[in-house]
């Protein structure tokens, strides 16, 4: 039978003419008739699907399935929609899958009842739907690490106030008193805690351009970063006399180079930090093959390592497993590293054991 024993030639100019895929098939699933949109949408030449089963169109994986609901959708034809609620795919002439939305449309013929099937290429849609939803996903992580840290921030920075506070008034009795002991004192314990307030605003400010900052992602070379933000850190490295091992290959990934090396400052930094007083620093870079054509970035020292029940602990701002007489600082460079790994959608995650140093691992997708 031919299509146009089912229209003239007017609907016949409309079909071909449709911005839809449009595919007419017989009650065993046969097509018999397909419009120039669907020639482009699937990469076939008509003659190529003319008298072959529609289920060549359906991914391998779901035709068994696709030949039942065509039996079931003939038991009682209706116009309906295919696959609402779900994500529906259709495959190309080369294999590859996309997203679609189906139309059935039964129509009665003089031989019988045939099928129009009406397929709309959704992948645009489909994409737009995921990058709304990571960045919801996205602000509400920034909603959620904005509220810990207008807590911890006004919790940590009362400290440095309260001492400011206290000792004015006792700066102001010394100086009634005359009391050149107290008033050194006064004044030098002020000093400190004003320090102490201006470096928890500064690393407050960094932590909040890290969330909230836009970023200006782009393909850079793994390697290359690497050694970018090592070249950055060399006055630290030279002063501690740590030793960096580097094996990373050349490899391309997508990434905002500032955060990155950022990143990459504050976990060997980090590392540098909390090593062992009477050995050497070492700090070992390797990548590795990960699953899904991803890249584990690991950093090893041989540090002093904690805990593993901290290993969630010690992202969140302002947490310190330490005292900071043994090692000063306001405990936010890994939740900055945390912040950025979050918005690139990297996994970010460490292992450490006491007195073993410790690992932190970064894994990023890489560009093929």
């Amino acid at each position: 039978m031919r299509f146009d024993s089912i229209g003239d030639d007017h609907f016949r100019l409309a079909v071909e003419s449709a911005p839809a895929a449009m595919i007419v098939s017989n009650a065993d699933g046969v097509i018999q008739f397909v419009n120039a949109e669907t020639e482009r949408m699937f990469g076939y030449h008509s003659d190529e699907l003319v008298g072959k089963s529609i289920d060549i169109l359906a991914p391998s994986r779901m035709r068994q399935a696709h030949a039942s609901l065509r039996q079931s959708f003939l038991a009682e034809p209706s116009k309906r929609p295919m696959g609402v609620g779900r994500d529906l795919k259709a495959t190309r002439r080369d294999g590859s899958e996309f997203s679609v939305e189906i139309g059935l449309t039964p129509i009665e013929t003089e031989t019988g009842t045939v099928v129009l099937a009406t397929v709309l290429d959704i992948t645009a849609r489909r994409e737009a739907e995921n990058a709304l939803s990571q960045r919801a996903a996205e602000l509400e992580r920034a909603n959620e690490r904005l509220a810990q840290f207008a807590y911890v921030a006004s919790h940590d920075l009362q400290e440095p106030l309260r001492k400011i506070a206290a000792f004015s008034d006792i700066l102001e009795q010394a100086i009634s008193a005359s009391n050149q002991t107290d008033m050194s004192y006064a004044n030098s314990v002020m000093r400190s805690s004003a320090l102490r307030a201006r470096e928890l605003v500064d690393d407050l400010l960094t932590y909040s351009r890290a969330i909230n900052d836009v970023q200006h992602l782009q393909e850079l070379d793994l390697r290359e970063e690497i050694e970018l933000a090592l070249n950055d850190l060399s006055e630290t490295v030279n002063e501690a006399n740590a030793e960096i091992r580097v094996d990373v290959p050349h490899v391309a990934f997508r990434a905002d180079r500032s955060q990155f090396a950022r990143l990459t400052h504050n976990i060997v930094s980090n590392a540098i930090k909390y090593r062992k007083p009477d050995q050497t620093p070492k700090v070992d870079i390797v990548a590795s093959p990960a699953d899904h054509g991803e890249i584990s970035l690991a950093f090893a020292d041989n540090g002093i390592g904690f805990e593993g029940k901290y290993g969630q602990v010690i992202f969140e701002p302002f947490k310190r497993l330490h005292s900071k007489a043994q090692y000063p600082g306001t405990g936010i460079g890994l939740a900055i590293c945390k912040s950025i790994a979050e918005r690139h959608g990297w996994r970010l995650s460490v292992k450490s054991q006491p007195g073993e140093g410790a690992t932190f691992y970064v894994v990023i997708p890489a560009l093929s």
